[in-house]
């Protein structure tokens, strides 16, 4: 945030009239609309073309609506008062390929702040990063009637335009707004029904409805798991691969396909699968070479592009090799500081991660061309963590005491951020390496208590988060009603039963 002070030109202003501005950043748009983003990329509709170029579109509008209020403080005339996009229904595996079409309001006002927050609301977005971003006001050091009194049209004109506020009533819909389809109603109506039921419902009473439909679901998978388990026994032999490592949250089923389109591909095109010998090889979102070196294949990717990807993977190795003098680099500019990897995040490319690193380094070495480091900072950094993301990536301290911040951020920035939140990042830091223990024992007790076959979490799902549900579980125990025996337990913020009988359960769960 900055201020910005200009002589206002206005055909409501007094001439010589000095306004003071509160200007949102470009990083700061880009880290509140993050889960907007994550919930919409056009990347994550690679399988279905028409929800893509929707996104696609859409994403282009908001991108000129966003950069003509942060430069030029003013709302294009092409811009529509809503935009269309397409939100997966869930993240469950039962329901990939269902999608929500969300008509996101762009408020007619140069507030930015404004314009941000009602784009979260309407996707149901968490929206606390923005309601602690200061209000834009506009206050002149000299007044008059006049200006006064065309501001208060300019500004009643802007409220005419706002965004009505949603009820329970009508499920978020405006009163006069007839043009939404069955799609449209639907979505808000399980979205009512979603939220009543976290109201509502306690842990036992849920799990007392689902556990059988979970035990069932749970066998009725076996059988599957136990034929994917040799089919991947038998591809990673003829392929020589060390280890075959399924990670984009699809159900086994789709693990099978893809099992199945890699052993086709070897059959059609063979020898040309050589350079996967002695790799681990991960089905995941994206495709490319991750930073463990891991060769990662898209499970929407046509063979083609897999067999391009290994076809090329010297290429992405050599990326791979440079990235621990990238790093070193790095730590040596900002006095020994430790270049560390993000606890919870998706996996990343080498060759986009070698660019980012580049990126920081160019900008604390002139930034140090210029400047010197504070005073106040230790001779050595190497007891705090950096984590270089990319440029649409947060300025922030994660909950493990990591300092995230995005490649392009500027060197005076990234000081300033350093300097006021070493103290936060060191005692994060202490407290997650306190809590990751207890978190380990309590996830022992659990499997064995409750006699589990398996106990993860969401990457949501934070060590203190964690630690309260499992002491609630064990305070509870198998008396108390709580029916876990034999099944996958997930801890995440929802209730489901996913179709491989996988039970998810929201961390801060009723009793």
């Amino acid at each position: 945030m900055y201020i910005c002070i200009k002589k206002c030109t206005s055909r409501y202003s007094v001439p010589g009239t000095l306004l003071l501005h509160r200007m949102i950043s470009s990083s700061e748009v880009a880290t509140a609309l993050r889960p907007f983003y994550f919930a919409v990329h056009p990347d994550l509709f690679g399988r279905y073309p028409q929800q893509r170029q929707v996104n696609e579109d859409s994403l282009k509008l908001l991108s000129a609506h966003l950069e003509s209020l942060l430069s030029q403080k003013r709302i294009l005339p092409s811009t529509p008062n809503t935009l269309p996009f397409y939100i997966r229904a869930s993240n469950a595996p039962q329901d990939r390929g269902t999608f929500n079409l969300v008509k996101v309001p762009l408020e007619r006002t140069i507030d930015t702040r404004l314009v941000l927050k009602r784009i979260l609301e309407a996707c149901n977005l968490p929206t606390e990063y923005v309601d602690k971003m200061p209000a834009a006001k506009n206050k002149p050091t000299t007044r008059s009637s006049s200006y006064e009194e065309g501001f208060q049209q300019q500004q009643q004109h802007h409220q005419s335009f706002y965004y009505r506020k949603r009820s329970e009533y009508n499920f978020g819909k405006d009163e006069d707004d007839q043009d939404d389809g069955p799609f449209e109603k639907e979505f808000d109506l399980f979205q009512f029904r979603m939220k009543k039921v976290r109201e509502n419902e306690t842990l036992r009473k849920w799990l007392r409805k689902q556990v059988v439909t979970a035990t069932v679901r749970t066998k009725a998978v076996q059988e599957l798991r136990e034929e994917v388990e040799k089919l991947r026994e038998d591809v990673k032999k003829q392929l020589g691969l060390r280890e075959i490592i399924y990670d984009c949250g699809w159900n086994v089923e789709h693990f099978r396909g893809c099992l199945k389109s890699l052993e086709k591909l070897a059959e059609l095109h063979p020898g040309a699968l050589d350079g996967l010998r002695d790799r681990t090889l991960v089905f995941a979102a994206f495709t490319g070479v991750s930073l463990e070196g891991h060769v990662m294949l898209f499970t929407g990717d046509v063979q083609r592009n897999w067999l391009e990807l290994i076809k090329t993977i010297d290429k992405h190795d050599s990326y791979l090799g440079k990235l621990p003098a990238y790093e070193y680099a790095l730590s040596q500019v900002l006095r020994n500081i430790r270049i560390g990897r993000r606890k919870f995040m998706p996996k990343a490319q080498a060759m986009a991660y070698a660019s980012h690193l580049r990126k920081i380094t160019t900008a604390l070495l002139d930034y140090l061309g210029k400047s010197k480091f504070p005073k106040t900072w230790p001779t050595d950094l190497s007891q705090f963590e950096l984590v270089v993301e990319s440029e649409a990536g947060p300025l922030m301290v994660s909950p493990t005491g990591q300092l995230i911040v995005p490649a392009t951020c500027p060197g005076s920035l990234l000081v300033d951020f350093l300097t006021n939140h070493l103290a936060e990042a060191l005692e994060k830091q202490r407290s997650y390496d306190r809590q990751k223990h207890i978190e380990r024992d309590l996830h022992a007790r659990c499997l064995a208590q409750f006699r589990l076959l398996s106990l993860t979490k969401d990457d949501s799902v934070t060590p203190d988060r964690m630690i309260e549900c499992l002491e609630k579980l064990l305070a509870h125990g198998a008396g108390g009603g709580l029916e876990l025996a034999d099944l996958n337990l997930t801890i995440t913020t929802y209730y489901s039963v996913l179709s491989d009988g996988t039970v998810c359960i929201p961390w801060d769960w009723k009793q």
